[in-house]
């Protein structure tokens, strides 16, 4: 092939956003758009619509926005959104564009991930959806829950005024207050509920 070079040309264009249209190119036959700000490679499938392998697009609008050749998208189409500093992943489903893994990313209701994986962290589902502000603001986490009540019972106080025990096993028996276990899942747990929190 080196000796003897063969050029073998497709349908193309060097303008960005300039899809063939489906009158213009055969089914299965490859086009090319290879524009540098929006390059892609297309053909007709069985159906008659016009697909784009790729590359995934990335900017802060759409691709094919402003079209040179044919308008709209194809299915399965990649877009990275740099609109704003999520940069969200998008995909065109026939109808309008949707974000990828849009329910575990902005949704705490419908996180399905696990602590583990750093989820709640890295998605910021729960402070976004003003979940915690919410328990925060309505008091429950002072007046009522495991933490209110040891303060308010002076359990809490008084241990630390006197020192917190070392044990080697929590007591089962032990009615208040705060120890340091030194086992197993050693640490700082506190009395409440009828129970032991590790803090």
């Amino acid at each position: 092939m080196a000796s003897t070079p063969v050029i073998l040309l497709l349908k193309r264009s060097g303008n960005s956003a300039d899809r063939p249209n489906v009158t213009t190119v055969q089914t299965g036959e490859p086009a090319l758009s290879f524009g540098g700000a929006e390059p892609g490679m297309y053909f007709k499938d069985s159906a008659g619509a016009i697909r784009k392998i790729g590359p995934t697009f990335y900017g802060t609008a759409a691709p094919n926005s402003s079209p040179v050749g044919s308008t709209g998208n194809s299915v399965g189409e990649l877009w990275v959104d740099s609109s704003s500093s999520a940069y969200y992943m998008k995909i065109w489903n026939g109808s309008s564009w949707q974000k990828v893994g849009a329910a575990f990313a902005d949704n705490a209701a419908s996180a399905t991930v696990t602590i583990a994986s750093g989820a709640i962290v890295a998605n910021s589902a729960i402070v976004a959806s003003g979940a915690l502000g919410a328990v925060i603001a309505s008091g429950a986490l002072a007046a009522s829950g495991a933490l209110g009540a040891v303060a308010s019972s002076g359990s809490l106080e008084a241990n630390l005024a006197s020192g917190i025990n070392v044990v080697t096993a929590l007591p089962t028996a032990y009615t208040g207050g705060i120890v340091y276990l030194n086992a197993g899942t050693s640490g700082i747990y506190v009395s409440a509920n009828g129970g032991w929190i590790l803090v």
